[in-house]
C-alpha cells in the first residue's frame, strides 16, 4: 500500500529529478569533466585524422625533429600546423601546448602517433581476419624481396570472396628474415595462420612464381602445404608464365637475343651523355622516346620495341650525325657506326615488326592477367586466344617481309650461313643431294619460324597447367549447354574431389539452378563468368536456395591466377621502408604497410573507435 500510495511516488520522481545534473552537487565538478573530455577528444580527433590520412598515402610522419615552429620539423606536426592556420581550436591549443617537452599532456609528440599508428594498423589487421574468416574459403600468396636494408621480407597475401560475391587480395604483413628453403617458408605459413587463428583445412589455392623452393612438385612450398591441405591446389603465375614464354622465345635464336642486345644499346648509347641525348631528341617526333628494357616485367619490352620501330629514320639520323661528326670522340663515332650497321638491315627491320606486334599484344594481356578480379577461366581464354593469334602470325612472313622492306628500304638478306660441316657420306650418296637454301629461306625457317614455334610450343605449355585445375569446375559455366545426365555426372565428380563442403544433394541443386538460367535466359546481362553468376545470385538473393552451388563458385573464385598483388606489396614497402627510414621495426613496419596497402579499409576507420581504444588503453583507473 506505501509503495501505491501518492507519498511514496512523489518522493521517488523527486529523488531522481535530484539525480539529474542540475540537481546534484557536484554539479560543477562534472561539467568540469565533460568539457575536458570533449576538448581533448576533439584534439585526438584532428591527431587521427592527420595520422590516418598521411600512413594511407604511405609518407613519413617524423622529421629531424619535433618541434612546432621548426621548417625541418616532419610531416605530422607540418599538417597540423597548417590545419591550425585554418582552425582556431588547434591553433590554441598548439600554441598553449606545443614544445613543453616530457611531463605535460598535450598529445602531439611522437609517442601518441605511433600509438595510433598501431591501433589503428591493428584494427585493419582485424577487419581483414574477420572478412576471411566470414568468407571460410581462402587462398594464400607468398613472395620475398629484399629491403632497403637488405632484409629478406616475406609478404602475405590471401584472397578470399566477400559479402558481394567479388574476389578480393588482402594484404596481412611481411615476415623478416624466413629463410628461402621451403621447409622454413612453410613453418612462416603455418605460424601465420595460427597466430590469427585460420584453419588451414579451408585453404583452397596457393599461388607462388616459378622458383623451385615455391613450386617444387615434391618438396617445393606447395607440396608441403598439399600434405596437410589436400585442397589447396597450386596455380602458377599466369602473369610470371606468359613473361617466361617471352624469355625463352628471346632465347631460342642469336638473331633474337641480337634485337634485344641492338635496343638495350641504343639506350645506352644515347642517355650516357646529355649532349647525345639532345641531338636525338631534336630528330625524334612527339613525345615517343627511346626506353631501356625491363630487368622484371619481361612483357614491357614492348615500349623500348614501340619507341624504336616509331622513331626508326630518326634514330638512324641522329645515328648518322655522330658518325660524321669530325669533333666526336673516335670510340663515340665507333659505336655509332656499329649501331648504324645494325640497323640498316633486312633482317633488323623484320625482327622489329614481328616483335612489336607480338609484344604489343602480350603487354595488354599481361596486364589483365594483373587484376585481382580474373578467374582461371578467363586465364585460359587469353593463353589460347595467344595461342591461335602466334599461330596466324607463323603463316604471315610475306607481311613482316614487306613491312621489313618499307622501313629499311633493303630488299637483300645477309647469309647467315656459317663454315659448312664435312660429314662422312654413306654408300651411294653425294654432296649434290643437299638442300641449298637460300639468304631469305634460311632466315625464314632458322629465324622467324624458331621464333613463333617456341612461343607456340611454350603458350600451350604453360595453358596446360590453368587446364587441369579449371576441368573440375568447368561445367558450372557451360550448365545451358549442357545436358542433365552430363551436369549430374560432373556435379559428382566435383563433390567427391570435395567430400566436407558439398553434400549428396549437390547435383540436384545443379540441375535446379540449371533450370534457373535457362527461364532468365531472355534478360540482357546473361552471366558467362564464374563473377557473373556469384554476383546474379547476390544481386537475386536466391543464396538460401543454391547455397552450395554458391559454396562452389566462392571455391573456385577463391583460386588466384596470379601472385601480382605480392608485387605490389614489394612496391609500397619500397615507398614506406625507404633510406631515411631503414631502422624502422618490424611491427611498425607492419603496421605502416598494411594501413597503406588498405588504404581502402584505412580511411574507413572511425575516429571515435580508435579514441576510444586509445583511451582504455592509456587509463589509469583501476576497476
Amino acid at each position: 500500500m506505501h509503495e501505491n500510495s501518492k507519498t511514496h511516488k512523489n518522493c521517488v520522481l523527486i529523488m531522481k529529478k535530484r539525480g539529474d545534473l542540475h540537481q546534484r552537487i557536484d554539479k560543477q565538478i562534472v561539467l568540469q569533466i565533460e568539457n575536458d573530455v570533449k576538448y581533448w577528444k576533439d584534439v585526438l580527433c584532428r591527431v587521427t585524422a592527420v595520422v590516418k590520412s598521411l600512413c594511407s598515402r604511405g609518407l613519413s610522419l617524423r622529421g629531424n625533429n619535433d618541434n612546432f615552429g621548426n621548417s625541418h620539423s616532419g610531416n605530422f606536426i607540418m599538417c597540423l600546423e597548417l590545419i591550425a592556420e585554418f582552425d582556431p581550436f588547434l591553433a590554441s591549443h598548439i600554441k598553449k601546448y606545443a614544445n613543453k617537452g616530457k611531463g605535460s599532456t598535450s598529445y602531439l609528440s611522437l609517442n601518441i602517433y605511433e600509438e595510433f599508428v598501431n591501433l589503428m594498423g591493428q584494427k585493419v589487421r582485424e577487419t581483414i581476419i574477420n572478412e576471411i574468416k566470414k568468407a571460410k574459403y581462402f587462398s594464400i600468396i607468398v613472395d620475398s624481396t629484399p629491403d632497403v636494408s637488405h632484409t629478406d621480407q616475406l609478404s602475405f597475401i590471401f584472397r578470399y570472396v566477400n559479402d558481394n560475391g567479388e574476389p578480393v587480395e588482402r594484404f596481412l604483413l611481411f615476415l623478416s628474415n624466413t629463410g628461402h628453403k621451403s621447409e622454413d617458408l612453410a613453418k612462416a605459413v603455418f605460424n601465420v595462420l595460427e597466430l590469427y587463428n585460420l584453419d588451414i583445412q579451408n585453404c583452397r589455392g596457393q599461388s607462388y612464381d616459378n622458383a623451385s623452393n615455391m613450386a617444387g612438385k615434391y618438396t617445393g612450398l606447395q607440396a608441403r602445404i598439399k600434405q596437410v591441405c589436400s585442397h589447396a591446389v597450386y596455380v602458377p603465375c599466369s602473369a610470371h608464365s606468359l613473361n617466361l614464354v617471352g624469355e625463352c622465345a628471346a632465347n631460342c635464336c642469336y638473331l633474337a637475343e641480337d634485337f634485344f642486345n641492338v635496343i638495350q644499346n641504343l639506350y645506352v648509347f644515347f642517355s650516357s651523355s646529355t649532349h647525345r641525348w639532345q641531338i636525338l631528341s631534336k630528330q625524334l617526333q612527339g613525345n615517343v622516346t627511346i626506353k631501356m628494357l625491363s630487368g622484371t616485367r619481361w612483357s614491357a619490352r614492348h615500349d623500348a620495341c614501340f619507341s624504336l620501330s616509331y622513331n626508326w629514320k630518326e634514330i638512324i639520323k641522329a645515328l648518322k650525325i655522330f658518325e660524321n661528326d669530325p669533333l666526336e670522340k673516335p670510340q663515340t663515332r665507333c659505336e655509332a657506326r656499329g649501331l648504324l650497321k645494325k640497323l640498316q638491315s633486312l633482317e633488323m627491320g623484320i625482327m622489329v615488326s614481328v616483335w612489336g606486334d607480338v609484344l604489343e599484344r602480350f603487354n595488354v594481356t599481361s596486364k589483365k592477367l594483373q587484376e585481382v578480379k580474373i578467374d582461371l577461366k578467363t586465364v585460359i581464354s587469353l593463353y589460347n586466344s595467344l595461342i591461335k593469334y602466334t599461330e596466324e602470325l607463323r603463316n604471315n612472313f610475306d607481311l613482316y617481309e614487306k613491312k621489313g622492306f618499307e622501313k629499311c628500304g633493303i630488299k637483300e638478306y645477309k647469309d647467315i650461313s656459317s663454315r659448312k660441316k664435312k660429314r662422312k657420306l654413306v654408300f651411294g650418296e653425294s654432296q649434290d643431294t643437299e638442300a641449298q637454301l637460300s639468304p631469305r629461306e634460311k632466315f625464314r625457317s632458322q629465324i622467324f619460324i624458331t621464333i613463333m614455334d617456341s612461343l607456340i610450343f611454350e603458350l600451350n605449355k604453360r595453358a596446360s597447367a590453368y587446364e587441369e585445375i579449371n576441368k573440375t569446375f568447368s561445367f558450372l559455366f557451360q550448365l545451358q549447354k549442357l545436358n542433365i545426365t552430363e551436369v549430374r555426372k560432373q556435379a559428382d565428380y566435383l563433390r567427391k574431389c570435395y567430400p566436407n563442403d558439398l553434400p549428396v544433394t549437390f547435383a540436384n541443386e545443379c540441375v535446379h539452378f540449371r533450370s534457373y538460367l535457362l527461364k532468365n535466359s531472355n534478360k540482357e546481362n546473361i552471366p558467362k563468368t564464374a563473377l557473373d553468376m556469384c554476383k546474379m545470385i547476390n544481386d537475386d538473393d536466391i543464396q538460401n536456395i543454391y547455397p552450395y552451388f554458391n559454396i562452389a563458385l566462392r571455391m573456385f573464385l577463391c583460386c588466384p591466377a596470379s601472385n601480382c598483388s605480392s608485387e605490389r606489396s614489394f612496391s609500397a614497402l619500397k615507398r614506406v621502408k625507404t633510406y631515411l627510414r631503414s631502422r624502422m621495426t618490424d611491427d611498425r613496419l607492419n603496421n605502416l604497410a598494411v594501413l597503406h596497402i588498405e588504404s581502402d579499409i584505412t580511411t574507413q576507420i572511425q575516429y571515435d573507435e580508435i579514441i576510444q581504444d586509445f583511451s582504455e588503453k592509456k587509463s589509469r583507473r583501476k576497476l
